[in-house]
């Protein structure tokens, strides 16, 4: 009977622990359709069951169930924090373990794909980033900045090109040798590198992307790996 009941708890909190476990869905590029070879251009892992943005005019919602990813889009208009209410604008299902082309598949609307990709699309317990890559990574909601409570992250190889949509302007992305972070900035006013390295900095108006600014426990980390 005591081993039953051992037996029992030992499961009741192996199933809990599963269960409750932080994972992410990962989007790893490449540029041919087989997703073989060396991994190349702009990546996502994304905290699966919970609200995010990159962009604050679209939030998204991923959810895992039977080897499948579903997604929901919802479009929303500079917000402060994400918003996955509503109408939804666009839903999409891939297989884990598929390579799927890149189509829709976008994101951050100030760091659109210059090029077309092929994504292999995997789940894990932890981020997903490619060495030598030029990270974003966002944690919210938490008392102390701490990288093992990453909500999304977005990556680009070493010298990946990305445009603006809304002023269709072209940036790329680099580490220095040092393993800095830059990025290369064409505007109006000519063209040059702009360093970008942020330790723990919270999240507030002028950030990039804003993530439940009220309570004020929300940060954001750029960096080399």
């Amino acid at each position: 009977m005591r081993f039953l009941i051992t037996l029992l708890v030992v499961l009741i909190f192996n199933i809990f622990f599963v269960k409750s476990q932080v994972q992410y869905v990962n989007f790893q590029p490449f540029l041919n359709a087989k997703c073989n070879g060396n991994s190349q251009g702009i990546g996502y892992s994304i905290q699966l069951d919970t609200c995010t943005t990159y962009d604050r005019n679209n939030s998204y919602l991923f959810k895992s169930s039977s080897n499948q990813v579903k997604w929901a889009q919802y479009s929303v208009e500079n917000v402060v924090e994400p918003v996955c209410s509503g109408s939804v604008t666009t839903t999409q299902t891939v297989k884990v373990g598929g390579c799927i082309k890149n189509t829709n598949i976008a994101f951050d609307e100030s760091s659109l794909p210059a090029n077309q990709y092929f994504y292999k699309v995997s789940i894990s317990n932890q981020p997903l980033v490619n060495s030598n890559s030029y990270i974003k990574s966002f944690m919210y909601n938490v008392d102390t900045c701490n990288e093992n409570e990453v909500t999304n992250l977005q990556y680009f190889s070493n010298s990946t090109r990305a445009i603006e949509k809304s002023t269709s302007r072209p940036s790329s992305y680099y580490c220095s040798g040092s393993n800095q972070p830059y990025t290369y900035y064409c505007s109006i006013w000519g063209c040059g590198p702009t360093y970008t390295s942020a330790n723990c900095q919270q999240i507030n108006s002028t950030s990039p992307t804003l993530i439940n600014q009220n309570n004020n426990n929300n940060y954001y980390s750029v960096f080399c790996n």
